[in-house]
């Protein structure tokens, strides 16, 4: 993966030439990421007729573009823009359980107790979705306010636009969730449904959207139907990061509401001192 910047493309009359460095961003001492260190990239003059350079990224990381621009008598003036290099997954799957919360403590393959009146069930997981890179989310330190630098003003307030590139970079930043509900074959055999395609499914077997909360892990069913002993949910759970690479997982649990109930019992002891029921 090459990256090719392109920047200034404004009117260049009276620009004399551009120097170009770019920056890895290390984390500093309080544990943002500041501009510390030789440059990766050393400066580089680049010519008004040549508004581009390239660059290639050798790591993951947060790397800093710093524009140095002059006039003909060197009088000169910078910018700088963060930017995220990652081709990598924003987060990894644990295979850690999924279950419904409240309703399946023990076994988080059954529904083993009665639903509210309002036929909700809550999904959780938590753990599941673990963030990399976590550097690339840290808070980037705005440069110190300086004359001579430019184009780094958001809004009245100078530095901010150079760190506007980190928000969101890791992690999970979208889930979607579709369930269906099957009561005579135990959710098996079913492929991920489209909500709006009615003309291939069973007799009984109705679908929706869930809603999730990522500050949560959970997301909510809001079933129009009340669930039956022996239905099955199936649930396919799609996480996405920001650059939209994509892992669904499908989950199981069936509506049990067939427990034993014990109504009476006895204990008797035997020559070997052990106890029997």
């Amino acid at each position: 993966m090459t990256p090719r910047f392109l920047g200034w493309t404004d009117d260049s009359s009276g620009i004399d030439r551009f120097e170009v460095e770019v920056y890895r961003l290390k984390t500093g001492s309080q544990g943002t990421l500041v501009q510390l260190g030789t440059p990766e990239k050393p400066k580089t003059t680049v010519t008004p007729d040549l508004n581009n350079f390239h660059f290639v990224a050798p790591e993951i990381g947060v790397y800093a573009i710093v524009v140095t621009v002059y006039d003909a008598a060197n009088n000169s003036a910078r910018a700088r823009k963060i930017y995220n290099y990652n081709d990598q997954p924003g987060f990894t799957d644990t295979n850690a359980p999924i279950s419904f919360r409240g309703v399946s403590e023990h076994n988080r393959f059954y529904i083993t107790k009665k639903l509210d009146s309002d036929n909700k069930l809550t999904l959780n997981w938590t753990g599941r979705f673990i963030p990399k890179n976590h550097e690339l989310g840290r808070r980037v330190e705005p440069w110190q306010a300086d004359q001579n630098s430019i184009d780094d003003i958001y809004g009245s307030v100078f530095g901010l636009r150079s760190t506007s590139a980190v928000s969101s970079a890791v992690g999970v930043s979208s889930m979607t969730c579709i369930y269906l509900i099957d009561p005579k074959n135990g959710g098996r055999g079913f492929a991920k449904p489209e909500l709006d395609d009615t003309s291939t499914r069973p007799e009984g077997v109705v679908v929706g959207n869930c809603s999730t909360d990522l500050e949560t892990d959970s997301g909510s069913l809001d079933l129009d139907v009340p669930l039956r002993s022996g239905d099955t949910v199936v649930v396919w759970l799609t996480a996405a990061d920001q650059s939209g690479q994509k892992v669904t997982v499908k989950f199981y649990s069936t509506m049990d509401l067939s427990r034993p109930n014990v109504s009476a019992h006895e204990f008797s002891k035997n020559r070997d001192s052990k106890y029997e029921s």
